[in-house]
């Protein structure tokens, strides 16, 4: 959450320097207007009675001068505009990188999370609860520390031990609600009391992240057929 909202600073900065490019590129262009009109003016006042003066090949002529100063008055625009262009590029490149790295954060935390359901060992069955409740939010953490006690009963009599391996994970997609659906494929090793001797388990399971204070949480897990 604290991302987004950085995000929505950041896009409120680069509003603010694209207006502000806008009208000094705006300012720009009324000034090379004025200063042909000057030169124009200038160039209407100098017939009458004023002895001629002969052109000093030196001096550019009013013309000369006037497609000058709107030269450089549209230069500057060019300018202008060329570095709005970068910033906004810029900006576009640090949002990307930023969504890019939120992904590979919750990728790698619904990873540990899904590890830490599938690995339990009756040498500590309650410390391996607990660690599942400190990944756990939400209706998940509620269903879980429902049924924490039978768990811990459970691995401890069956003398289980068990050994995960995640084999792949990938993003499923976005929810309304924020949070994000993540399919995880694993494996586990299982030995226990009723002579399984590292039989080997496949997982695939459906989880939802969400973003608790910085810290990416199970909120769902939900095995797939």
């Amino acid at each position: 959450m604290l991302r987004r909202k950085s995000e929505t600073v950041s896009d409120v900065a680069a509003v603010r320097a694209a207006l502000d490019a806008r009208q000094a590129a705006e300012a720009a262009v009324q000034a090379a207007e004025a200063a042909e009109a000057a030169a124009a003016a200038q160039e209407a006042g100098d017939t009458g009675d004023i002895p001629a003066v002969r052109h000093d090949p030196r001096r550019p002529r009013p013309r000369t001068r006037r497609w000058n100063t709107l030269a450089a008055a549209l230069f500057a625009v060019v300018l202008v505009g060329l570095v709005v262009a970068a910033g906004a590029l810029a900006h576009a490149h640090r949002n990307s990188q930023d969504a890019s790295d939120q992904d590979l954060a919750m990728l790698g935390a619904a990873r540990q999370s899904v590890l830490n359901l599938i690995s339990p060992s009756s040498q500590d069955p309650a410390a391996g609860a607990d660690r599942i409740i400190n990944d756990a939010t939400g209706s998940w953490l509620t269903e879980f520390e429902g049924t924490k006690d039978q768990f811990v009963s459970a691995i401890a009599e069956s003398k289980t031990e068990s050994s995960g391996e995640i084999l792949g994970a990938g993003i499923e997609g976005r929810n309304d609600d924020g949070s994000t659906t993540v399919l995880v494929s694993a494996v586990s090793k299982v030995t226990n009391a009723a002579g399984a001797k590292d039989e080997p388990r496949t997982w695939r399971l459906r989880v939802g992240i969400v973003d608790v204070d910085g810290s990416y949480k199970l909120s769902k897990v939900e095995v797939v057929p």
